[in-house]
C-alpha cells in the first residue's frame, strides 16, 4: 500500500491524516471548468487527441519558462524544460538515465516513499543520510561520500526534496544548499531537487533553487533532467490536458488559485500545529513547516510507531507510519507523518487529540 492509499473496508467517519495531496475540492474550480469547456471546443480541440511534441506543449513550456526566470533570476530557454506525468515519472527516467543497475543514489533519511520504491524496481544500491531540523545534513553527506569512494562506489547523483520535505516538512537551508552543490562539484555527482512544494510557502520566501544557486556559480549542470523533476502535471502530459493547463495559467488564474490555496493550507497547517501544542505529550517532538503539506512526530524510545497507528485507527484515526520513509524502516519505528492538506480543520483537531490519547497510553 502507498503512502496515498486507504485500506480497505476503512470506515466513512474515519478522520485521515494520511492524504498527502491537494484537497480535492480545490481542483475542480469554475475556473478550470471554464477553461476546459473553452480548449474542448475550440476548432483546434482534435489536435489535442494525436500526438504531442516529445518535450510536452509548447504553450505550457513557454508559461513555465518566464515564471521560473520570474521567479529565480534565471535565463531558461524552452530546451531546458520537459514536462512530466508527476515526479515519480521523472524520477524513473533519471534512473535510466544517469544510474545503473547496482549503481549508487544518495537520498535523505527519511525520504518519498514512491522514489524508494522506484530506486529498487531498477536495482539501484541506496545510501541514505539523515537529516534534522533544517533538513539533510551535510557534513554526514560528505561522509557517506567519502565512504563510497573508499569502496570504489561512486554515486550517480542525490535525490533531494529540499523545500517542504515529504515527510518531514522540513527546509534545507541555502548554507547547506551551497555546501552540496560544493560537494557535487568536488565529488563528480548530480544533483536531483524534487521541488514539488515551492509554490506552497506559507512562512515567506523560499530559500534559492539548488538549480539557481548552481547556475550562479557557473557549475556545469544538466538542465532539462534537473528542470523535469520541478514542474510536472497531475494528468499524463498529453497535448490536450496541457494545453488546458496553459490556458487556464495564461488567463491568470493560476496566481490568483496558488494564493487562495497556500493561505487554506496555512491555516490547516496553524490548526495542527495548535492542536499538537495543546495534546500532546511532552516527549512527543514534531516539525514545523514553513509550507507543504506535512507534518513528522518524533516518538518517545518506548513508543513504537506501527503499534500507535494501529491503535489510533480502532480509535477512527489514519496516518502514516515512519519505517516506509526509510531505506532501512527500523529507522523510522519512532516516527509518524500527519498530513494536513484534505483534512478539515474539525478533523485536524480531533484526530491529533486522539493520536496524543494513544501515544499518552501507549508510554
Amino acid at each position: 500500500m502507498t503512502s496515498n492509499e486507504l485500506p480497505q473496508g476503512m470506515a466513512q467517519n474515519t478522520i485521515s491524516l494520511m492524504l498527502g495531496h491537494p484537497d480535492p475540492e480545490t481542483l475542480l474550480t469554475p475556473e478550470l471548468r471554464n477553461t476546459m469547456e473553452y480548449v474542448l471546443s475550440s476548432p483546434q480541440a482534435y489536435t489535442g487527441l494525436q500526438y504531442g511534441p516529445e518535450r510536452g506543449t509548447q504553450s505550457l513550456i513557454t508559461f513555465l519558462i518566464e515564471k521560473i526566470n520570474r521567479e529565480q533570476s534565471l535565463s531558461l530557454h524552452s530546451g531546458n524544460l520537459m514536462l512530466v506525468a508527476g515526479s515519480t515519472h521523472a524520477v524513473d527516467m533519471l534512473v535510466r538515465l544517469y544510474a545503473r543497475p547496482g549503481g549508487v543514489v544518495l537520498v535523505e533519511a527519511p525520504t518519498y516513499v514512491d522514489a524508494i520504491h522506484i530506486f529498487r524496481d531498477h536495482q539501484i544500491e541506496l545510501c541514505s543520510i539523515p537529516m534534522d531540523e533544517d533538513g539533510l545534513i551535510t557534513n554526514e553527506l560528505e561522509k557517506q561520500v567519502v565512504q563510497l569512494h573508499s569502496s570504489g562506489k561512486f554515486p550517480s547523483f542525490l535525490y533531494t526534496i529540499p523545500n517542504f520535505h515529504n515527510p518531514t516538512g522540513s527546509t534545507l537551508s541555502e548554507a547547506r544548499r551551497n555546501e552540496i552543490i560544493r560537494m557535487a562539484r568536488h565529488y563528480g555527482f548530480l544533483i536531483v531537487e524534487d521541488d514539488v512544494y515551492r509554490d506552497l510557502s506559507f512562512d515567506g520566501a523560499v530559500p534559492s533553487s539548488f538549480f539557481a544557486l548552481s547556475a550562479r556559480v557557473a557549475m556545469s549542470v544538466k538542465e532539462v533532467p534537473l528542470r523535469s523533476a520541478r514542474h510536472t502535471l497531475p494528468f499524463p502530459a498529453d497535448d490536450e490536458p496541457a494545453r488546458i493547463v496553459a490556458e487556464y495559467c495564461q488567463r491568470g488564474n493560476w496566481e490568483t488559485h496558488i494564493s487562495y490555496v497556500r493561505s487554506l493550507y496555512k491555516m490547516r497547517r496553524d490548526i495542527a500545529l495548535s492542536a499538537l501544542e495543546k495534546y500532546m505529550p511532552s516527549d512527543v517532538e514534531w516539525t514545523h513547516p514553513a509550507g507543504g503539506f506535512f507534518i513528522w512526530l518524533s516518538l518517545p524510545k518506548h513508543v513504537f510507531a506501527q503499534h500507535v497507528k494501529r491503535q489510533a485507527l480502532q480509535e477512527g484515526v489514519l496516518l502514516s507510519a515512519g519505517e516506509g520513509f526509510f531505506v532501512n524502516p527500523s529507522d523510522g519505528e519512532h516516527n509518524l507523518r500527519i498530513a494536513y492538506s484534505c483534512a478539515t480543520p474539525n478533523d485536524i483537531d480531533a484526530g491529533i487529540r486522539i493520536l496524543a490519547q494513544v501515544i499518552q497510553s501507549s508510554a
